[in-house]
């Protein structure tokens, strides 16, 4: 009887026990999998460079955001820019600040479409692609509007690395190609700068560059300075991909 009693005194201390011990998460894999999802799309966000064509005749808003959390935006007049982060699928961001050029009524316009959209905004993100798997960017805003941008993949995500800088002088004239003669080459020189900015080091003899540089525009009539970023390819043998950055120095040739 003893023993009768005492598991009847110790039955109610057992299912509270029970009740105490932890609960299995069910929930688990779906946040995983939302947490998966919004690294991915963070990811996609910062390894692009995202373009709004608003008019045919004007130039795109091309969007930047970088790992830092900032972003700038070119709009064919001045420079924007502000911080953004991401969270439940939707991107908010700062107010912009930007650069104070007078520009044409046109790109003035512009600059004011994409200050609506993106300061201090919260607009609802969707990432597809089209049908030659280029990555494309839905942003909605508070009105239901839909923007749809296009990615093109910085050099950073394509070549997995952050790139050299290095400066070259460009020559005006065009030299025929070492591995297609019926191709024209840049011819360049290499220039060094010190901590200082100074000039330390300058290739003596023109070399025939046997990759294009992306994104510049040659002009024979002028002799350049150029900064270019240069990232080595995976391809074999070794080859370098050489992307424009911007002109250091520019000198109109005289008749």
């Amino acid at each position: 009887m003893n023993n009768k009693y005492l598991l009847l005194a110790v039955l109610p201390f057992l299912f509270a026990a029970c009740q105490n011990l932890p609960q299995q998460h069910t929930n688990k894999p779906n946040t995983m999998l939302t947490e998966n999802k919004a690294i991915h799309l963070s990811q996609t966000l910062t390894d692009y460079y995202w373009s709004y064509q608003t008019q045919n005749n004007l130039p795109n808003i091309t969007v930047n955001f970088d790992k830092n959390q900032r972003f700038n935006i070119a709009t064919g007049c001045n420079q924007q820019g502000g911080t953004w982060q991401l969270k439940d699928q939707a991107l908010t961001t700062s107010p912009l600040h930007s650069t104070l050029m007078m520009c044409s009524p046109e790109l003035m316009l512009q600059e004011k479409r994409s200050a609506d959209l993106f300061s201090q905004a919260q607009l609802k993100i969707q990432m597809s692609h089209d049908q030659a798997h280029t990555p494309q960017l839905q942003l909605t805003d508070k009105n239901g509007k839909t923007y749809l941008f296009k990615g093109e993949i910085k050099p950073e995500a394509q070549y997995q690395s952050e790139g050299e800088i290095i400066f070259l002088a460009i020559a005006p004239e065009a030299k025929p190609c070492l591995t297609n003669p019926n191709a024209e080459c840049l011819q360049v020189k290499e220039i060094k700068y010190n901590d200082q900015g100074i000039q330390s080091d300058i290739d003596q003899n023109w070399k025939i560059l046997p990759e294009s540089i992306q994104g510049y525009t040659h002009d024979p009539k002028m002799k350049k300075v150029i900064r270019v970023k240069r990232f080595k390819s995976k391809e074999a043998p070794l080859k370098y991909a050489y992307i424009y950055d911007m002109t250091v120095q520019q000198d109109i040739l005289t008749p």
